[in-house]
């Protein structure tokens, strides 16, 4: 028996019963629903878990064949060779198209069988819509991976070794960013499914919030780490000095997040006043969508990318796709508009409810000029017949006001008070943290920092992380004086107790950091320079000593690292090591990264040409002030995200 065949055929055999049997679900979980007929419900969660172990097994199946060098296999000839380190075999399972779709809907078929196996009893009401959308989202995947983009095609002979995974993927960071990514992406199906299991059956009070808070948290968790890796990943690996170049596949990893955290936000107001129903409902549905335009934008071929997969016709599913989900949705919220009118109106415009909104509203606004810039030259092209590209600086400049308007607004929604705010709560609360901000602006600018954007991102930063520390404070003192606790005792206590809203704080928290790090690039200098080993450059207070070159030649590729001693002053401080890696399959070099990092800012080398004859080497050198601020923000927002996914501390009642 030819084992090399046998296997890709078993696991297209079990994609085409996954397919199956995902389609069996939606007319099982309908009809039992239809006809109140709870024993064919149970039926169609049978199927979806069924769905889930047959893509398992086709994924499994696909890393199989990956890690043994099956050439017959074209996915496996496209992205791996016999010389690739293991850990980058198993990334290409994500590393190109169809893998990426098998990958994809994998994570979709988990995420849906767990949540209908976490709320079959709690939300049993919901369930059989819900499946039915999992259904639905996971059979289209299906369909792309038979009739499309065939992970399992083979050749009539192997090949004797195949192409290798892109040189830019083989990056250890590379083996958690498209993972993130992916499972903040997927994570987008849970909501969604329960939102239109909730239109349909017009089930339409706060349950299924409840329901989905969880899993829209665990998405926007996904897709922050997925972001900050990414953005890290460009930092490390690309060897440009920055971290966000305002590429469309990374415009369309970030544009959930923004909807996403409007919705975690908003739906605060409709489970405290019964307000924002049909804006909430429309928020879910524009998240799930953002997160199939970005899938399509990556896969067709329509924007300019780095990131993006080659063009393919499979675009075009993608647009029918997008089509009858976004029709699908408004008939069904227009159909149950009345339902979703507001129980309550805002009473005034110093309320957090109003503090809220326009929080969303700057949030959605972000994402959609970000949407609109990234799809810009290709509309561009179809009108006029001309490219216009939209560049980072535009970017930047359409972004900055409402990037520093939603930092403020950070502090302003703690410190208000929903429903109306009288003018002395205002002064009292207000008074401390403006004094604060306007005090740390006025230092900045003596310290001879006089951009604007930084200026104003300082005051800001101060201004809400006093609010953070006063809501902190209070809530420690009141467990104190209640409980007779100690100072850490009670802070512990008090955020664990109420993590959603601590851990929300610590969130903002994060953003602040990580603004800061934005706001540091404005002071970036750029510096290159020639050397031959022995020879030594200054810079400012850097002195950089060449020593020589060091090689290493792996199966894979051959490095060549320039060893320069780094000096602060005159102390020694390290020794970093950019390199130039050269791969043998396929023919590609690499720029590589080393850097020394200071809470002041990081010193980022790169090396350029380099001349045989001499040694002579091009050597760039970056200052990156406050950047490290960033990476650490990122920490905080992470942390804070997790907090906010803890189930709340219960107080333990005496006996």
């Amino acid at each position: 028996m030819n084992w090399a065949s046998f296997w890709p055929n078993i696991g297209e055999i079990a994609l085409a019963f996954a397919l199956a049997t995902a389609l069996f679900t939606i007319v099982t979980a309908v009809i039992g629903e239809k006809q109140k007929k709870w024993r064919m419900v149970q039926v169609a969660e049978r199927s979806l878990y069924t769905t889930m172990f047959l893509i398992l097994i086709a994924a499994g199946i696909l890393l199989y064949c990956l890690l043994t060098d099956n050439f017959l296999v074209r996915y496996v000839y496209g992205y791996s060779n016999t010389a690739m380190p293991i850990i980058y075999k198993c990334t290409a399972l994500w590393g190109g198209q169809d893998g990426s779709l098998l990958f994809w809907v994998m994570i979709a078929a988990i995420f849906g069988s767990l949540a209908t196996f976490t709320h079959r009893e709690s939300d049993k009401a919901l369930i059989p819509y819900a499946m039915a959308t999992f259904g639905f989202i996971i059979s289209f995947f299906l369909i792309l991976l038979l009739f499309s983009d065939n992970p399992f095609r083979l050749f009539p002979q192997a090949p004797p070794d195949g192409r290798g995974l892109n040189p830019l993927l083989q990056n250890p960071s590379m083996a958690i960013h498209p993972p993130s990514l992916y499972l903040g992406y997927v994570g987008m199906t849970v909501p969604f499914a329960f939102a239109m299991s909730a239109l349909i059956s017009n089930r339409l009070d706060s349950r299924w919030i409840v329901a989905t808070r969880i899993w829209l948290l665990i998405s926007w968790f996904f897709l922050s780490v997925g972001n900050l890796l990414g953005a890290q990943w460009a930092y490390v690996e690309l060897g440009w000095g920055g971290f966000w170049a305002w590429d469309p596949v990374e415009n369309a990893a970030i544009m959930p997040w923004f909807t996403a955290s409007a919705f975690l936000h908003s739906v605060m107001i409709q489970e405290k006043r019964g307000m924002l129903k049909f804006w909430n409902m429309n928020l879910i549905v524009i998240s799930f969508c953002l997160t199939i335009l970005g899938t399509f934008l990556t896969r067709s071929g329509i924007v300019q990318s780095v990131h993006s997969f080659a063009r393919s016709e499979i675009g075009y599913y993608f647009v029918a796709f997008l089509i009858v989900v976004v029709l699908f949705s408004a008939f069904w919220i227009y159909k149950r508009r009345n339902e979703l009118k507001s129980e309550n109106i805002f009473e005034s415009f110093l309320s957090k409810e109003s503090a809220f909104v326009l929080n969303n509203i700057v949030l959605v606004g972000i994402a959609f000029i970000i949407l609109w810039c990234t799809l810009f030259p290709t509309a561009s092209e179809v009108i006029i017949g001309t490219r216009i590209i939209v560049g980072p600086p535009f970017f930047n400049k359409m972004l900055a006001p409402f990037a520093l308007l939603l930092l403020v607004l950070t502090g302003i929604g703690p410190l208000i008070g929903w429903r109306k705010a009288s003018g002395s709560s205002m002064k009292f609360h207000f008074l401390w943290p403006l004094i604060c901000g306007l005090v740390a602006a006025g230092g900045t600018l003596l310290l001879r920092v006089t951009h604007w954007y930084v200026v104003v991102t300082i005051f800001g930063a101060a201004f809400v992380l006093v609010t953070i520390i006063t809501e902190f404070v209070r809530g420690t003192l009141a467990r104190m004086i209640q409980h007779q606790e100690s100072w850490g005792t009670a802070l512990i206590k008090s955020t664990f107790k109420n993590n959603r809203k601590y851990g929300g704080y610590i969130v903002h928290l994060g953003i602040v950091l990580i603004l800061i790090g934005v706001a540091g690039t404005a002071y970036k200098e750029v510096y290159e320079f020639e050397l031959t080993p022995g020879q030594t450059a200054t810079i400012k207070e850097y002195t950089i000593h060449f020593k020589d070159f060091d090689t290493k030649k792996n199966a894979n590729q051959e490095e060549t690292y320039a060893v320069l001693d780094l000096y602060v002053g005159n102390q020694y401080r390290t020794t970093v090591r950019p390199a130039r890696f050269y791969y043998f399959q396929p023919e590609q070099p690499t720029t590589e990264v080393d850097l020394y990092s200071r809470v002041k800012e990081d010193v980022y080398f790169t090396i350029g040409q380099v001349d045989p004859a001499t040694g002579k080497t091009t050597i760039h050198m970056t200052l990156n002030p406050l950047i490290s601020l960033l990476w650490f923000g990122g920490l905080v927002l992470v942390f804070g995200s997790l907090i906010a996914m803890l189930p709340p501390l219960r107080s333990q009642k005496k006996k």
